[in-house]
């Protein structure tokens, strides 16, 4: 460090010569709570100004104050990505009202199983994943991905998908009356555009996009073609954490509960929920920090569930009454979107 300019304020030079400057909190006297006391948090070992304890009790957890108010990148390292509270989020599986606008989205692979995930949003804006499908051989169980895994064609998994949005499926009736489901969107991984030519599905030679959507026009699936996602980088977790963070609500029976704006089914998206648990950030050994900083980054590894909610979210889904329910929206040209 070569000198404090002002509190809050600090330089650093490294062995480059490049200086950073460092902004703190404590450089804004009324977040530093100048003249104010000050209260001792064990967890972190420091003492808090109000302004800064207030932000403390609002984050998931302790390490995520540290790199997010106190500048201190690496306080994640190896950490979860997502934060999970299962009191406010997990949900026991309950008959969707037709009436609640539905997405699909699907992230695509050319070497592991295909994931889906559907989600419904209420009138008041709530959104409920409400099934998962991602037939791999350790579905819902930890474990690497094996090399002999399940291999499906987009239309063997389109024909399932037909079956499970179909009124022949009992998750599908609601107050006694079977319904078909009907979709706002369907959103894709674009990443599917490039994969196809190498596919053990016949001699079609079309990209998986192509593919999926010709299944989907065949078994008459709602809404047979797909948006493209929106990509955040990092920042789509930080958007599915916003969604998972709980706040109090009156939910009519029990008072003023802890729910989250996401809710998810646990009795059918255990894999979601493991992948929401499991998926950490990188963490450097001791010889990789003497040489490079540490990204933040999570870590790719079974991450396809969980992906599919950072499509879903950033779409921003919206309740939509059901007169306009059904997207009336076609690509401008096959297996191309926007």
């Amino acid at each position: 460090m070569l000198t404090n300019l002002h509190p809050g304020m600090s330089v650093f030079e490294n062995e480059r010569g490049v200086c950073i400057l460092r902004l703190h909190y404590d450089a804004d006297p009324n977040k530093a709570g100048v003249g104010q006391p000050k209260t001792y948090v064990p967890e972190i070992k420091r003492e808090l100004s109000p302004w800064a304890l207030a932000q403390f009790k609002t984050c998931p957890s302790p390490s995520y104050f540290l790199q997010e108010l106190e500048v201190e990148f690496e306080a994640t390292q190896g950490e979860k990505v997502y934060f999970l509270y299962p009191e406010a989020t997990l949900e026991t599986s309950f008959s969707i009202p037709p009436d609640w606008t539905r997405y699909f989205v699907l992230d695509p692979h050319p070497g592991v199983p295909h994931a889906g995930l559907w989600a419904a949003v209420d009138p008041w804006g709530d959104v409920y994943c409400y099934r998962e499908l991602w037939p791999s051989k350790i579905y819902g169980k930890k474990g690497n991905t094996p090399a002999d895994d399940n291999r499906v064609t987009p239309r063997e998994f389109v024909e399932v998908m037909a079956w499970l949005e179909s009124d022949e499926n009992p998750e599908n009736t609601h107050q006694g009356k079977a319904t078909a489901e009907r979709f706002q969107e369907r959103i894709i991984d674009y990443a599917a555009r490039g994969f196809g030519h190498t596919a053990n599905d016949g001699a079609d030679q079309s990209n998986y996009q192509e593919r999926f959507e010709a299944a989907m026009l065949e078994f008459a699936l709602d809404t047979p073609h797909f948006k493209d996602c929106i990509k955040q980088g990092d920042a789509g977790a930080d958007v599915v954490n916003e969604w998972l963070k709980p706040r109090e609500v009156d939910d009519g029976r029990n008072g003023w509960v802890r729910k989250s704006r996401l809710h998810i089914f646990q009795d059918r998206c255990p894999e979601l929920i493991l992948q929401l648990n499991s998926n950490r950030r990188q963490q450097l050994t001791p010889t990789q920090a003497d040489k490079q900083d540490p990204t933040g980054k999570p870590i790719a590894k079974r991450n396809h569930l969980s992906d599919c909610t950072k499509y879903l979210l950033a779409a921003e889904p919206k309740y939509i009454p059901p007169m306009n329910t059904r997207s009336t929206w076609k690509p401008a040209a096959k297996g191309f979107s926007y």
